[in-house]
């Protein structure tokens, strides 16, 4: 909005506006614009100062009924109001406000800011640990990575210390006695918003009651609030869509999450591209594509991301001892079944589906791409076999084209990789404790134990093959890419690390969506701690180049890797050494979508058809709703993708033919 020149109003402005039905006690605290036109305004009460901009402008919304700058039954106090914008109907009070140009605003109660406030920013909510004790300052700026980073790293208490520092700073930046309504913010049908802080483009529509939050929006990103919504102590970030009755108290939404169908949020964080309809959450992180739809499900006290929530999905946080003290972690790519439930303490491995009822703690984070299952009311655990479903793969597919957000300064930095030097170094791992399992284990046992959690003997080795399978695909996807968008004109600069690119035998770490060697984030740390990083716009800057990294030090990662798994011995891999990979990856990755096909054809066979051709013609039936699957589109893409493998063998082939 610019800032104007505003001037007096004149007499005969005052004479058309007290005719139109306006009253003021002090009309020389009323200033306008110089091209003021007071046959626009009507019906309208003046207190305090008042600053008007130009009327010369309409309005076209979508019910197509046109709208003209002007003010129309309104109480005014203490408002500057910027060019063309409309309002009319007001109920009740708009007071304090800062309304910026083109604004559209009907039939609302009060919109207003009383006293100072920071409209959201740095409030404490008490996030995974409902005792206290993680508690997290939310602001507009809060990414998943910061707020990961002040949930998670309470060991060290100078970077929390550092961390609610920059929130605070934040807060006090925005601090206010006024509240700001975006340019082209659109305002419908709502009834009380006290000291909320609206962005730009935002649309509300039927609230009920917001009070102390901010509303992040840009005309590129609009935010939608809509009917029934009540929100206390909130940050809604850009492009967010909450209706329809949710239910918000000291949480944050994040970008482009979709929020309603009563949903309830109470204490938590859902971050970007999440989903919340029914369900109900309570002191939740909800990493990037936290999802549950289902009015019977409650997540309390966990932390989850890349997440789908079965119907009835319940968990413990407490064992009716102390009260409510225990946290959860199921990693990235979790999915539970119908009614399945967690006592808390647990953790689960990444991409794991977990089915039935555990009862004991237990901890899994050593074997991602399993089966939790319960028996006998023991939790049980298949490593490795969650990696060849239809699910694991399609969720690789579609999380990349389900990003909603299209504009450039994202928040959350997202990796998607279900192949990643992360779960990388878990399956290699995972392969080592199998085995020392199996060669500990009695031949007559029938289940041996690890980490609170059963896995049946004669499984070890096989599920051993499965991660070998998975790991030898993976390295060879990143080699064969290489080589194929690679420049290099020799082995040795091929096999060369990028400059800059960490050591090739760091811990890698999941910080809520960004896969990062641990050694690049313990250095931005410590400056963060030592105060070089001096706000959260800097922070946020150096997470997107810590983001950026990843290629080049998956690369490095690779290359220390590749000798371990294929045992090569020698001091440096030679181009027959790459045809091993390469060999390995073509049969791996064949092997994956065998099993993969196998279990999507599940879906056409047998008992699947129950329920078809209720009066008969059953075969018909399913057929004409379902199709076959020679014709399914996840059967075609299946079949494009093993001619790639093919191809892309053969190109990889013939470049390491010329090194």
């Amino acid at each position: 909005m610019k800032v104007e020149h505003y001037l007096p109003l004149l007499p005969e402005a005052i004479t058309i506006l007290k005719k139109n039905g306006c009253w003021s006690r002090h009309w020389s605290k009323v200033m306008v614009s110089k091209s003021f036109d007071p046959t626009r305004i009507a019906g309208t009460i003046f207190r305090g100062d008042v600053r008007i901009g130009r009327l010369d402008d309409h309005f076209t919304p979508k019910d197509g009924i046109i709208r003209y700058a002007g003010i129309f039954d309104a109480n005014l106090h203490n408002v500057v109001i910027g060019d063309n914008c409309h309002i009319s109907n007001v109920n009740g009070w708009l007071s304090n406000l800062i309304i910026e140009d083109n604004v559209l605003m009907e039939d609302v109660g009060s919109i207003v800011c009383q006293g100072e406030t920071s409209f959201g920013n740095g409030h404490a909510i008490e996030l995974l640990n409902e005792g206290g004790g993680r508690e997290l300052k939310i602001t507009e700026m809060t990414s998943a990575q910061t707020a990961y980073l002040s949930t998670l790293y309470r060991h060290d208490p100078d970077l929390i210390a550092s961390l609610d520092s920059l929130a605070d700073a934040y807060a006090n930046s925005v601090r206010s006695d006024r509240a700001t309504i975006g340019e082209g913010s659109i305002i419908f049908h709502c009834q009380n918003i006290v000291n909320v802080k609206i962005g730009k483009g935002t649309i509300l529509r039927g609230v009920q009651n917001l009070k102390e939050g901010s509303i992040a929006s840009s005309p590129n990103a609009r935010t939608f609030v809509g009917d029934g919504v009540i929100a206390k102590n909130f940050i809604i970030q850009k492009g967010a869509h909450v209706s329809d009755g949710a239910l918000i108290s000291g949480s944050l939404i994040g970008e482009y999450a979709r929020i309603g169908k009563q949903f309830s949020a109470e204490n938590s964080v859902m971050f970007c591209n999440s989903e919340g309809f029914h369900s109900e959450v309570c002191s939740i992180f909800g990493g990037p594509y936290t999802v549950t739809h289902h009015r019977s499900t409650l997540l309390i006290a966990g932390m989850f991301s890349f997440f789908n929530a079965g119907s009835g999905t319940n968990q413990s946080n407490h064992m009716y001892k102390l009260g409510p003290l225990h946290q959860g972690i199921i990693e990235r790519g979790g999915k539970t079944g119908s009614s399945s439930y967690l006592l808390w303490p647990s953790r689960v491995g990444a991409f794991s589906a977990i089915m039935g009822k555990h009862h004991a703690n237990f901890d899994s984070s050593d074997f991602p791409f399993s089966y939790v299952n319960e028996e006998n009311g023991h939790s049980t655990l298949v490593p490795g076999m969650n990696f060849f479903t239809v699910g694991t793969l399609r969720d690789g597919l579609k999380w990349p084209t389900r990003d909603r957000r299209q504009h450039k300064d994202k928040l959350d930095q997202l990796n998607f990789e279900v192949l990643s030097p992360y779960t990388g170094q878990k399956m290699i791992k995972g392969i080592t404790i199998l085995l020392d399992l199996y060669a500990a284990a009695e031949k007559d046992q029938e289940y041996v134990s690890h980490q609170g959690i059963l896995i049946k003997r004669l499984l070890l080795k096989t599920c051993s093959r499965y991660y070998r399978l998975a790991t030898e695909k993976y390295l060879g996807d990143v080699v064969m890419a290489r080589l194929i968008s690679d420049s290099a004109s020799n082995l040795a600069s091929f096999l060369s690390p990028d400059p800059g690119a960490a050591s090739g035998d760091s811990f890698w770490i999941d910080v809520s969506g960004l896969l990062c060697a641990q050694p690049r984030l313990t250095d931005l740390l410590e400056r963060v701690k030592a105060g070089q990083v001096t706000d959260l716009q800097f922070l946020q800057t150096e997470l997107k180049k810590l983001h950026g990294s990843y290629a080049k030090d998956e690369w490095s990662w690779i290359l220390t890797t590749l000798p371990h798994v294929f045992g090569f011995t020698a001091s440096a891999l030679t181009v027959d050494d790459l045809r091993i990979v390469l060999e390995k990856w073509r049969v791996s990755s064949s092997k994956l979508l065998n099993m993969v096909e196998m279990d999507a054809v599940k879906e056409f066979e047998g008992n699947v058809r129950t329920g078809f051709g209720i009066d008969g013609h059953q075969e018909d039936d399913f057929i004409n709703v379902r199709g076959n699957f020679e014709s399914n589109s996840f059967k075609k893409q299946l079949d494009v993708m093993r001619l790639k493998i093919e191809s892309n063998h053969q190109h990889a082939s013939n470049i390491l033919n010329k090194l």
